[in-house]
């Protein structure tokens, strides 16, 4: 029987999923504000809907570990009112350019690591996706610079150094968490030495190659 590590850990995802549902939907609002190409806007609520599925079946994932079917409680920081494109910029960078770009060798690892049929079909779904949603960040991103080069480049590289340690620390379990087991792994957890692999070549490879071509360094 998997762990109550592994059923938190897919209640996390959850979490994580639906957040990410409210933050492309912000994202549609704002550049819509901001009268980007509508064809963005088209691909961004097709986000919203894929993220509300993520978060669906990481909820049948967690109720098939032993979890129980009360709703994962997630709580959302209402942002305060702002000009659009400053918000825009960190939206479409931190969590498009940079999350979902992460996202997909992370869960290609856990997909390949997992063997339970519940976590397996969940993971090839999210993943199907998460390369679309990649995509998606770099082509706002684009559409972004276009509008103002100057400003959105100086903003990114002031707030790049905090965005990259975020994503670094946000997968590990922490320096005391005891050895995942073979139970754990197979229900679709990833060991911090095996995150932080999949993170740095990602970084390395995908990323920082991305942003040198766009001016951003």
């Amino acid at each position: 029987m998997p762990s109550a590590r592994a059923r938190l850990e897919w209640a996390n995802r959850v979490q994580a999923e639906y957040r990410s549902a409210v933050s492309a939907a912000r994202t549609v609002h704002l550049l819509l504000l901001c009268g980007l190409d509508e064809e963005l806007a088209r691909d961004g609520m097709r986000i919203v809907t894929d993220e509300l599925d993520h978060a669906r079946l990481s909820h049948e994932v967690r109720l098939a570990l032993g979890g129980g079917d009360a709703p994962v409680p997630v709580e959302m920081a209402v942002p305060a009112a702002s000009p659009p494109l400053p918000e825009l910029v960190d939206l479409a960078v931190r969590d498009f350019c940079l999350g979902e770009t992460f996202a997909v060798p992370l869960f290609a690892a856990m997909r390949l690591e997992s063997t339970l049929p519940e976590v397996r079909a969940a993971l090839e779904r999210i993943l199907r996706d998460e390369a679309r949603h990649r995509q998606f960040g770099w082509d706002l991103l684009d559409a972004l610079l276009e509008v103002d080069g100057e400003t959105v480049r100086a903003r990114v590289q002031l707030r790049l150094p905090g965005w990259l340690e975020g994503f670094r620390l946000a997968y590990g379990l922490g320096p005391s968490a005891s050895p995942l087991t073979p139970e754990e792994e197979a229900a679709g957890l990833m060991a911090p030495a095996r995150y932080n692999e999949v993170h740095d070549r990602c970084l390395a490879e995908d990323i920082l190659p991305r942003l040198h071509e766009r001016g951003i360094s």
